[in-house]
């Protein structure tokens, strides 16, 4: 690597995210949510850290996001969260003892068409209310039906989704709970019991949703689900670091312009750090005049437009030159959840930015 940007990943950290959700739910077995590259921190970095610290599965969104995980040889259940997206995928979820989630009429169709030679585990996804994916409450008893013709489909239990887990005391939570609890009375006896409602937020906060599985995601990142609350304020720790270093520097005079569109002008006399990153590593565009950042353990800010490669920073008043380490987010930088706060989204996303160009690390 010669370009002087990388996201760290901190094993202690991942590893004390676990424990925290085994604390919550106690008498769950965790499935980590990582897909989409583990949230931007990289699957291939969190996965084997996970599989050491005893993680009981993982979930992912597709085939592609499970063949990378397997490629790791980690000897870990994988799910399947969106199930088969062709008929083709049921015979190699199969073959890789994949467990896929099943949540409408055309993959059941795809399972008909493709009968396996060995036992596959699947979950049933019934829609409790946020109506994504899942399968009518009422429309369970013809599912079922249907599968009990096929004695090599091992139905581990039924899945649904939390759309309100973020706002624990929601009365929509409620609504969603009960309706789950009742398919799980009713059509437990045909499963092998092995449900699963809680994401991150119903981890951390609703407890009566800790069935057989819970799947945290974001918690494992040490990020927090809750408007108003980073990580820290519910005893995670983050486990990214994005850091970069400035590359160049300029002195600008009062009335100069800087960075593209000349959309910034020095008010007095200043000094700017030109640091190695960019929107095309997934640093917002949006954060280009203004948003936080720490520049040789310095607090300061960042200034004009982020270009694809580099942004610029305020250094008039603190010590840094050429070589200073620069912190974008995460680590003694400043947090995912704040700079989503400022962009007006989510830590989800925040993570899911940084791009593959960006070399990830572990460390301790």
């Amino acid at each position: 690597m010669t370009r002087p940007i990388i996201a760290e990943i901190s094993s202690s950290a991942l590893r004390h995210n676990l424990q925290v959700a085994r604390n919550h739910a106690p008498q769950a077995r965790i499935m980590a949510a990582v897909k989409a590259n583990a949230y931007g921190h990289d699957v291939r970095v969190c996965a084997p850290v996970l599989t050491a610290a005893g993680v009981d599965a993982f979930a992912v969104a597709s085939l592609e996001e499970a063949e990378t995980l397997q490629a790791l040889a980690l000897n870990k259940p994988i799910c399947l969260l969106g199930g088969p997206f062709t008929a083709e995928e049921v015979l190699l979820a199969t073959e890789r003892a994949y467990w896929l989630v099943i949540h409408e009429d055309r993959q059941l169709a795809w399972l008909e068409s493709q009968i396996p030679h060995r036992a596959l585990q699947i979950f049933i996804k019934v829609d409790t209310g946020m109506h994504r994916l899942g399968f009518a409450p009422e429309r369970l008893g013809e599912v079922f039906a249907k599968l009990q013709s096929y004695p090599h489909w091992q139905v581990l239990g039924l899945m649904s989704h939390l759309a309100r887990s973020d706002c624990p005391q929601d009365p929509f939570n409620d609504q969603q709970i009960a309706v789950f609890e009742r398919m799980v009375k009713a059509y437990s006896g045909r499963t092998l019991g092995q449900h699963s409602l809680a994401n991150s937020g119903a981890v951390l906060s609703l407890p009566s949703t800790h069935q057989y599985w819970v799947r945290p995601g974001l918690m494992m990142y040490g990020l927090s689900p809750f408007t108003g609350k980073n990580g820290v304020d519910l005893g995670l720790q983050p486990v990214l670091s994005w850091q970069s270093e400035i590359v160049a520097t300029r002195h600008l005079q009062a009335g100069d312009w800087l960075g593209y569109g000349a959309t910034w002008q020095a008010a007095e006399a200043c000094r700017v750090g030109v640091v190695a990153a960019g929107y095309g590593d997934g640093y917002p565009r949006q954060l280009g005049s203004g948003a936080a950042i720490r520049v040789a353990g310095q607090e300061t800010r960042t200034l004009a437009r982020v270009s694809m490669d580099m942004l610029f920073v305020d250094i008039t008043h603190i010590q840094a030159d050429i070589g200073s380490k620069v912190t974008l987010m995460g680590g003694e930088g400043p947090t995912l959840e704040s700079l989503a706060q400022q962009l007006d989204t989510i830590p989800y996303e925040m993570g899911c930015r940084i791009q593959m160009r960006v070399p990830r690390s572990l460390r301790a």
